[in-house]
């Protein structure tokens, strides 16, 4: 997926997107201004008209020409407008099309990111980065389809006009639109830093009080309302006088356009009384010359207002662009295949890893045959969820290499990778839909019935039936509304459904209460089967059906065996199952 990273360029890659409409909206919209130098010609043939018609005593043959000009003028409005509204339907397709765009394409490269973006970054303020892009690029493309490309092509008519008229005069007014529009463009560009400013300040505040929302339950408990309200509204205010800042700037330039409008309409007047005298231009044409500066002064004046504004939104696109589209750390190799049924074969063979610059793994050696299950343990810290990070390829080794089935897992897509792993974390994070929907993500093409027969399986279709409306019974974001118990079941019947090779259990009932723990370990017995099973275990007793239990210390196997062999030794394991059983609980 390659999304450019410049606006500009970006917003060529969206309108491609829609070339149709984007043509036949600018076809419009060029025919519109063309009827409206039309119209002022008009304007000023029927001036004319009714100049002689009063200096001849209105004989019938001008009074017929006059009539002939005040019929085709209402006409041609009309026409003009009819024009426009094809712009506008046109354009509409163009912009909505255009959002769409914007919109999936952003999520799109966002879900793709390896986890470790996410870690760093707040949800909320992703999100609404890609909300701002959307709606700067709806911004930029109705400004330059309404605004600056009618601007444009009505200057050329106007100078083609006037030039007509007065040379003198066409070029004084050609000489000063190239002066207000630079001098435009100079000031906004000087502008443009305290725009991304405004920018990254909103989506930060944003990304704050979706942090603390996310986290409502820990502050209702800590009674900690007034510090995030204080906390949160330091980002607020430091929005809100970036945004004034940014303003008072924008008020400036519109101070500086409004004199320089000023002194336009001055001299465009002057001249063209100056040139009534010397070349004895008609009346008429001091009429059009003169409605001619009040519109392009009128319309002059609102585009440079919606110059400042055309900043701001081509900053937040280039904030947005800026923060999500950024080179993936982990993707697939060109030559990546996908990896069919596997037997469940995994190999560390030394595996080197760090983490920033820590070393976590150097020269780490692991084999899990077919159908074997091993238990992984340790203190905190000593690289067992890395294990399990690895082999989904949420990182990257940095040396060595991880085998599936004899096939280096960074010589296979992902996607097919992962379809071969069920993963059961400690904390399950369920989407806000219903309790069916939840189960089925383990296999989106599962039935209802599989669906009903996985929760059976999970130990969840009991509770799942006591909620008032059973399966389609929405979870809360997160999961929320059910215990952490639950969850895990709900866990435990998505792995099920996806009924791949390999299970990854990470301490999946670390935090259960004794009640949970023994229905979720009967589920997970039998999800086992005859897969092979990578288990991380915080609670030893869930290790003692392994086959093999690896004792990890600083990213080392410093024991091996299985649980009663272990106990023998009375080393490491020994120890940790110890302070366990008497209660201390690392």
């Amino acid at each position: 997926m390659n999304i450019p990273q410049k606006p500009v360029s970006f917003m060529w890659f969206v309108a491609k997107r829609s070339r149709k409409w984007a043509i036949f909206a600018f076809i419009a919209v060029t025919f519109a201004q063309l009827l409206e130098g039309a119209f002022l010609l008009v304007l000023r043939e029927l001036t004319d008209s009714a100049t002689m018609a009063v200096a001849h005593g209105f004989q019938e043959n001008l009074l017929n020409v006059l009539w002939f000009w005040a019929l085709i003028l209402p006409l041609l409005y009309l026409l003009i407008e009819n024009v426009w509204r094809i712009s506008g339907l046109s354009g509409m397709r163009l912009i909505t099309e255009g959002e769409k765009t914007v919109s999936s394409e952003l999520f799109r490269y966002l879900v793709y990111h390896s986890r470790s973006y996410f870690n760093s970054k707040f949800a909320g303020a992703l999100v609404n980065k890609i909300g701002n892009a959307t709606r700067g690029v709806h911004n930029m493309f109705a400004n330059t389809l309404w605004q600056f490309y009618p601007l444009f092509i009505g200057l050329i008519i106007d100078v083609v006009i006037v030039f007509s008229i007065n040379k003198m005069l066409s070029l004084m007014f050609v000489v000063w639109i190239i002066v207000f529009l630079s001098f435009n463009f100079y000031l906004v560009r000087k502008k443009q830093p305290l725009s991304f400013a405004v920018a990254k300040a909103g989506s930060e505040s944003k990304g704050k009080m979706v942090d603390t929302v996310s986290n409502i339950a820990t502050v209702h408990a800590i009674a900690s309302h007034r510090y995030e309200l204080k906390f949160v509204g330091g980002f607020i205010e430091k929005y809100r006088k970036k945004h004034l800042e940014s303003w008072m700037a924008s008020e400036l330039i519109l101070f500086i356009n409004g004199v320089l409008l000023s002194i336009f309409v001055f001299g465009m007047v002057a001249g063209t009384i100056l040139a009534m005298k010397i070349f004895q231009t008609t009346l008429g044409s001091l009429v059009l010359i003169i409605s001619m500066t009040v519109n392009l002064t009128q319309s002059l004046f609102f585009i440079g207002h919606k110059m400042t504004d055309a900043m701001d939104d081509y900053s937040q696109i280039e904030e947005g662009l800026s923060e999500l589209v950024i080179p993936y750390a982990i993707t697939d190799k060109s030559s990546a295949k996908k990896l069919s049924k596997s037997k469940g074969h995994i190999v560390f063979k030394d595996v080197s890893f760090k983490f920033g610059k820590t070393v976590l793994f150097s020269k780490f050696s692991l084999e899990v045959k077919a159908g074997e299950k091993v238990g992984i343990v340790g203190v905190s810290g000593a690289g067992k969820t890395t294990l399990t990070d690895l082999l989904l390829r949420n990182h990257d080794v940095n040396g060595g290499a991880i085998t599936m089935d004899g096939h280096d897992v960074r010589d296979v897509t992902r996607e097919s990778l992962r379809k071969q792993i069920a993963f059961v974390p400690q904390d399950v994070s369920l989407f806000h839909r219903t309790v069916l929907d939840n189960i089925r993500y383990g296999n989106l093409k599962a039935s209802d019935s599989q669906v009903v027969d996985a929760s059976k399986k999970a130990q969840a279709h009991e509770f799942i039936k006591s909620f008032p409306e059973e399966y389609e019974t929405y979870v809360g974001e997160r999961g929320v509304r059910l215990s952490g118990g639950q969850r895990q079941r709900i866990a435990i019947a998505r792995a099920f459904l996806k009924s791949s090779p390999v299970l990854v259990l990470d301490e999946a009932t670390s935090a259960l209460d004794s009640e949970s723990e023994v229905l979720v370990q009967a589920a997970l017995a039998r999800l086992m089967g005859n897969k092979s099973v990578i288990a991380i275990a915080h609670r030893l007793s869930t290790l003692r059906i392994m086959d093999r239990i690896v004792v990890l210390d600083k990213g080392k196997i410093v024991e091996e065996g299985t649980h009663d062999s272990l106990l023998k030794k009375k080393g490491v394991y020994a120890k940790l199952w110890n302070h366990q059983v008497k209660g201390f609980i690392e």
